[in-house]
């Protein structure tokens, strides 16, 4: 029974009410059911019963052996919210848990004739919610005397200590990548929690629990009988043992094992139960292997002068060991490439993939593979090929089907070099061992290229490591100071604001200034995300039939006032008839307009910038010509490489991060395209053409076009109540004055905790939620949000930084209506705001 104590810390005592009967002082924390009886009987005769009873901080109750409470301490009302009346004379199952009640009925039945020492059960708050009590009671003259103390924040706080440990416990094995499992041999069960199931291939959210026999399903057909055996051997005769063992994933690939095990047995020595850890060992085995493949291979090369004996024997050396498929491609005099070595373990795949190679070329203008590698002189890595990666190497649906039916999983191309010049290109792919090359496979194979062509040794490495080094730093500093330019303007134009706070015109000047540096650093940072999105392929094309001389149009009058400003003479010929050609017009503006400015940035003021559209059969052709700098002829191959004008920001006369071409050339070969540059050298101008494939929508597919979406004027916005938050607490501010200003009620928070509680107390329409918040994220206050209202539900619009498609999916999925990247502008979020009438 716990013991009863006072706000001051003593003990008091176990009293009676009703019938003149008190309880006993308990004095010592482990209670004693014989001595607790004596006391009782003793202190029925005192006065002491009534002032303890009422001061007491714990329930007590008077209960008979029906279950009926026959007294109950005031207490009850502060701390389960029950007047006295509401207690007394009521069955004890009233305010018990229902899946309770059969315990605490039978604990206080059986404490009328034994003292009950400790039973936990959950009392019923008159508001509906539920605490944790623990009982103990005596009998006294046929009925039980008990006293309940509150332990809800020590179970709580105890239940979160064990989540913690768990918690702890299961991010040091990930960590380290191990497992931990069990093997019942009573039951002949095998147990796997979430985190060893992974191990084997498996996404699962419950432990499993599954036979011997079928656990051995997943182990390698080779290891199979030589893992019973270990068991066998362990069980019969040691307590631990470690082995290592191949196992076969869902997906058919292979995986090292290395498990450590401990027997738990009886008193008799009978073996109960098997428990280990397991860690997957994969990338450790396959680094050993591949540096001794890579030594083993460098000497063998090293007996061969024959270039192309030397790429056949690679390619055997290959496979199995590093790939499972393995070719060699050399670059012909008259520009082709030639195939002169494949390999894999069955003949009969060789022939397959030459036959391939007859009827299908590979494509020279795509923008992956072995010609993209040639043209480009970089390695390409493909972690895992997958039908969106398919369906973006190749616009030919039955060479897709083709690669498709070899199984291929993932790949590494890495071009043959000898003195700086590009010889051809060698190709590392797996198949059926289901390999996903990483970042050091991509070394090793860079590195075995390299002893394989003429004379390029490791020192080709290093100076690539340089040039890359070079290209960051360079890039960082070109950053910083297309960063600093329009902050410093921004900050100057805020203490010019406050200087001339008084004078309209100025503040509207610097004000209108202000927003320009503004679009500037967005524009910086649409760029930048961008070429990320390009490089990586998660860029995608809103794609609607469109009429391209009206999309140049547009590009050539946003551009127009740079122009006009820098009084460059622009000629624009456009044809009259209509251009057709499917696309999207926003990122076709984006090209035009990159390489509008660059022509009009790059030429002297006052100089000629001729633009021209003209049709072939199958193409549109996008000509920008003007009289600027130039471009150096060496420099020309590699202008639409991402930084690959590697020059300091302090030797650069014009302004930009140097990456608007890369965009040009990603977007076009979007959409189909090509994009040539060319020039007689420095000073002489230059010229940007652009290929666009005539594609058209059928009249079946026009009509299944959705016709726009014309949003209503802002004028017929109407009152809403807004709950802006964001933990910048200046951006919620401007943002809610801004708000109060179109004649919205706002409310503000600036964590996710009070986010919840602020649009439980005000039911805003609109919530505008940040994204990266303290105590929960958006994206939790968003899930609890929608909890919160399963009949009002307010319209969610996730307000961040993160822009990425997946940033975007993870807000929907949370349960957001819309997503806006910051800075948001004015237009788009009246946008969303109409949106959220709908």
């Amino acid at each position: 029974m716990t013991l009863l104590k006072s706000a001051d810390g003593n003990t008091i005592g176990f009293v009676k009410v009703m019938r003149d009967r008190t309880r006993q002082k308990l004095r010592e924390t482990d209670w004693d059911a014989q001595a607790l009886q004596v006391e009782v009987e003793a202190q029925s005769k005192t006065h002491e019963r009534n002032r303890t009873w009422d001061n007491s901080l714990d329930l007590l109750l008077e209960i008979d052996v029906d279950g009926h409470i026959r007294a109950a301490n005031p207490i009850w009302r502060a701390l389960l919210g029950y007047e006295l009346h509401e207690v007394v004379g009521h069955s004890i199952e009233h305010f018990v848990h229902p899946e309770d009640v059969e315990a605490t009925v039978e604990a206080f039945k059986a404490a009328a004739k034994n003292p009950l020492a400790y039973i936990e059960t959950r009392m019923l708050h008159k508001g509906g919610s539920y605490r944790w009590f623990v009982w103990r009671g005596a009998p006294v003259e046929g009925l039980v005397c008990a006293t309940g103390r509150d332990i809800t924040i020590e179970k709580a706080q105890a239940e979160q200590l064990a989540q913690t440990n768990e918690a702890r416990l299961q991010v040091a094995l990930e960590a380290g990548g191990m497992g931990i499992w069990e093997y019942n041999v009573l039951s002949d069960e095998v147990v796997w929690p979430p985190g060893t199931a992974k191990i084997y291939g498996m996404e699962v959210e419950t432990q499993l629990a599954l036979p011997l026999a079928e656990y051995l399903t997943h182990v390698h057909p080779e290891e199979r009988d030589r893992l019973v055996e270990t068991t066998e051997e362990v069980l019969s005769k040691d307590d631990n043992a470690q082995t290592q063992f191949r196992i076969v994933w869902p997906d058919g690939s292979v995986r090292w094992v290395d498990s450590c095990t401990h027997v738990l047995r009886d008193d008799n020595g009978v073996p109960l139960r098997m428990v280990g850890v397991c860690v997957d060992v994969t990338e450790r085995k396959r680094a050993a292997e591949d540096l001794a493949f890579l030594a083993s291979a460098s000497a063998e090369l090293a007996t061969l002068s024959d270039p192309v004996a030397a790429l056949e024997r690679m390619a055997d050396l290959a496979v199995p060991k590093f790939a499972d498929w393995c070719t060699a491609d050399l670059l012909q005099p008259d520009g082709t490439i030639k195939r002169v070595a494949v390999a894999h373990a069955d003949p009969a795949k060789v022939e397959l993939a030459h036959e391939l190679q007859r009827r299908m070329p590979e494509e020279q203008d795509a923008s992956h593979g072995v010609w993209n590698v040639i043209r480009t002189g970089q390695s390409e890595l493909v972690h895992e090929i997958g039908p969106d990666f398919l369906e973006h190497i190749t616009q030919d649906p039955k060479r897709r089907d083709a690669i498709a039916a070899l199984g291929l999983r993932s790949y590494i191309i890495t071009p043959l070099v000898a003195h700086g010049k590009v010889l051809g290109a060698v190709a590392f792919v797996t198949a059926e061992s289901g390999r996903l090359y990483n970042s050091d496979d991509l070394k090793l194979a860079q590195d075995l290229a390299n002893r394989a062509a003429i004379a390029l040794d490791n020192a080709t490495m290093y100076k690539a490591v340089e040039q890359s080094n070079r290209a960051k730093s360079v890039f960082l500093a070109t950053l910083s100071h297309e960063l600093r330019n329009p902050l410093a303007a921004m900050n100057s134009g805020l203490s010019l604001i406050q200087m001339v706070i008084d004078d309209r015109a100025r503040v509207e000047q610097t004000l209108a200034m202000l927003k320009r540096q503004t679009g500037q650093l967005t524009r910086l940072v649409d760029d930048l995300m961008d070429a990320s999105r390009i490089a990586t392929g998660k860029i995608f094309l809103k794609e609607e039939q469109l009429n391209l001389g009206e999309v140049l149009a547009e590009a050539v009058e946003a551009i127009r006032p740079e122009l006009e400003a820098r009084r460059h003479e622009l000629s624009v010929q456009i044809p009259s008839h209509p251009t057709a050609m499917i696309g999207d017009p926003a990122r076709l503006v984006q090209v035009f307009s990159n390489l509008l400015t660059n022509a009009g940035r790059y030429t002297k003021p006052g100089g000629k910038i001729e633009v021209r559209l003209d049709e072939t059969p199958t193409d549109y052709v996008v000509s920008i010509r003007d009289t600027g700098v130039g471009i150096e002829k060496q420099m020309l191959p590699r202008i639409f490489k991402l930084f690959s004008q590697v020059v300091h920001p302090s030797q650069r006369s014009e302004a930009g991060l140097g990456i608007g071409l890369s965009l040009v050339e990603g977007l076009v070969k979007l959409h189909g395209g090509r994009v040539e540059a060319f020039s007689e050298g420095l000073g002489l101008g230059s010229e940007f053409v652009v290929h666009l494939p005539r594609t058209v929508l059928s009249e079946s597919e026009l009509a299944s076009v959705p016709e726009r979406d014309d949003r209503l004027d802002d004028s017929d916005e109407v009152r809403r109540k807004i709950l802006i938050v964001d933990d910048n607490e200046d951006a919620a501010v401007a943002l809610r004055d801004i708000l109060q200003m179109l004649n919205h009620e706002v409310s503000l928070a600036h964590d996710g905790y009070s986010a919840v509680d602020v649009a439980t107390e005000v039911k805003p329409d609109v919530i505008l939620l940040d994204i990266g918040l303290p105590g929960i994220d958006g994206y939790e206050a968003a899930r609890r949000i929608r909890d919160e209202f399963p009949s009002h539900r307010p319209y969610l619009v996730a307000l961040t930084g993160w822009g990425q498609n997946s940033d975007k999916q993870k807000a929907f999925e949370a349960g957001f209506d819309a997503h806006l990247v910051k800075p948001v502008s004015l237009d788009d979020l009246l946008e969303v705001l109409q949106n959220s009438r709908v």
